[in-house]
């Protein structure tokens, strides 16, 4: 075995929200789910400026919930992978406009 077979974090499967439909998806997703982290992780490893969630998208070919959930998993894990910073004013985290009419925070990896 070598670190790269190594699973990210201790998650046995993907979070869910505790509804029916969202149990059955964590749990059909399991045996992608290291695949699909990693790749989320690349791709935001490699910009050097961060990117949001709908540049994770398009840069992988994932769909929105794919990409947001395993960005969720990638912030929220111990040690978290991935991150927001705070804007130049210290006040709110980045953001970049996604071309849907709003903007989305900026995930970077994390610099622990």
């Amino acid at each position: 075995m070598t670190f790269d077979d190594c699973p990210l974090f201790n998650y046995a499967v993907a979070a869910h929200n505790g509804t029916d439909t969202s149990r059955d998806a964590a749990v059909a997703i399991r045996p992608d789910l290291g695949r699909l982290q990693r790749l989320v992780l690349d791709a935001v490893g490699v910009a050097v400026d961060g990117l949001t969630c709908k540049q994770v998208e398009d840069v992988t070919g994932l769909s929105h919930q794919t990409a947001s959930a395993r960005l969720n998993e990638l912030t929220h894990c111990q040690p978290p992978f991935l991150e927001h910073r705070l804007d130049d004013e210290g006040k709110a985290f980045r953001r970049r406009p996604t071309g849907l009419k709003s903007s989305g925070r900026i995930y970077f990896l994390a610099t622990q």
